[in-house]
């Protein structure tokens, strides 16, 4: 076979030429095939070669601009009813695709484009799921890949219809202050995890789970994260710290509620170690002010009871139990379902103690109205009866030894009265 040669070969496989003339044009017969570098072409018009790099070159010149004259290859279908479309594939400078004279495809040195803003075009692209391929190297497949390189990093991203994997760190909107939105189909974002109760799902057994920063000036950085056991503020805690360990927690909220704000072991529902500053401290709870002390009992001590000062036991207190006594020190705190609105004591130290004793405010006494039938208004001290009060008689001896005024009655017997706590 001679690669110079030019065949035609008929529907019945004849070689002999077949060459038709029409004025000053050439052509074949539609059913010839012709054949370059080949005798037996298997296509209209086939090109081959086993020596060399074989091209089918389509050129023009001519111009100012590069895009002043096209080299292309149209491809035309027709129906018979005159019903046509055509696709042509030209070099105008810039490679390009386009279909009825719209632009599809272009391909510049620098830049490729499918379809345009104005005729935006649908790509679609079906590819392999994304999966790791080499165990030892971030070697990946998948059905879309996009690479760039960063300095002396090669920075490759691989997609498929439900994933995105990138062989370095993954950057959304990391030039432009554009919004990333997830609305459209109210969806939810899992991190780390496949939990799908909230709307953003994060989770991380060592580290903190949220980090917020300012970087402006004089901002700063907070973390959040609950925490398990192997964490130093404690398991189950939600956790506020200013740096990555958790035992520099701020603040914490355990499993029941506590809140602790300055330590990390809260054992009431606010537990703060500092502080506190308010204009205004409204207390819906209790209705005295009450402090802690550690009391003599011989038997079971009941709130309402009356107490004074113990001369034996430095910071102690005791049931009172004689009339008049210049050592009265306070009611002990919750009779009545009246509970303490405000408790004080300094743990580690004699002002501290098991017992809530009211100082101040409004507190059920146990009263003994066999001394003296009580009405509000009446100043009470301590009686001979264990632990309770009675009625002032003689308000010289009373002197130094009055608890408070009585709110309530009672005409006769034992029973509780509610009491103004005003130490005299």
């Amino acid at each position: 076979m001679c690669s110079t040669q030019l065949y035609a070969q008929d529907y019945q496989g004849n070689t002999t030429p077949a060459w038709l003339k029409n004025g000053g044009n050439l052509y074949v017969a539609p059913t010839v095939k012709v054949g370059i570098g080949t005798s037996t072409p298997a296509r209209n018009l086939d090109i081959y070669s086993n020596t060399a790099s074989t091209y089918l070159r389509v050129g023009s010149t001519g111009g100012t601009q590069m895009g002043s004259q096209k080299a292309g290859i149209e491809l035309r279908r027709a129906l018979a009813n005159g019903t046509n479309t055509t696709w042509s594939l030209t070099n105008e400078g810039e490679f390009k695709i386009n279909n009825n004279g719209i632009g599809i495809f272009e391909l510049h040195p620098g830049w490729a484009r499918f379809g345009s803003v104005n005729i935006p075009t649908q790509l679609s692209i079906q590819g392999a799921n994304v999966e790791k391929i080499n165990t030892t190297t971030d070697i990946y497949q998948g059905g879309l890949w996009l690479s760039s390189k960063v300095g002396s990093t090669n920075h490759t991203l691989v997609m498929d219809g439900n994933q995105i994997e990138s062989a370095t760190a993954l950057y959304l909107n990391n030039i432009k202050p554009s919004d990333i939105l997830l609305a459209n189909g109210g969806g939810k974002v899992k991190i780390n995890t496949t939990d799908s109760e909230s709307r953003l799902n994060i989770a991380s057994t060592t580290d903190m789970q949220l980090k917020l920063i300012n970087s402006g000036s004089g901002g700063g950085a907070w973390r959040i994260g609950v925490a398990n056991s192997s964490w130093s503020a404690g398991a189950g805690k939600l956790v506020f710290s200013k740096t990555a360990n958790s035992a520099d927690a701020t603040m914490v909220i355990t499993p029941a509620g506590n809140v602790g704000i300055g330590l990390t072991t809260p054992s009431k529902t606010l537990h703060v170690n500092g502080t506190i500053s308010t204009k205004i401290l409204e207390i819906t709870g209790g209705a005295d002010l009450a402090e802690h002390f550690d009391i003599t009992a011989t038997e079971t001590l009941l709130p309402g009871t009356v107490v004074s000062i113990d001369p034996e036991k430095p910071g102690q207190l005791r049931i009172a139990s004689q009339a008049y006594d210049k050592t009265v020190a306070g009611i002990v705190s919750g009779a009545g379902d009246v509970q303490p609105g405000m408790l004080m004591g300094q743990v580690g130290t004699l002002a501290n103690g098991q017992h809530p004793v009211a100082l101040t405010g409004r507190v059920y006494c146990l009263v003994d109205a066999g001394y003296g039938a009580i009405r509000p208004g009446d100043l009470l001290t301590t009686s001979s009866t264990t632990g309770h009060a009675m009625k002032v008689a003689d308000p010289q001896q009373a002197q130094g030894a009055i608890i408070g005024k009585a709110m309530t009655s009672l005409e006769t017997g034992k029973g509780l009265v509610l009491v103004l706590v005003s130490l005299q």
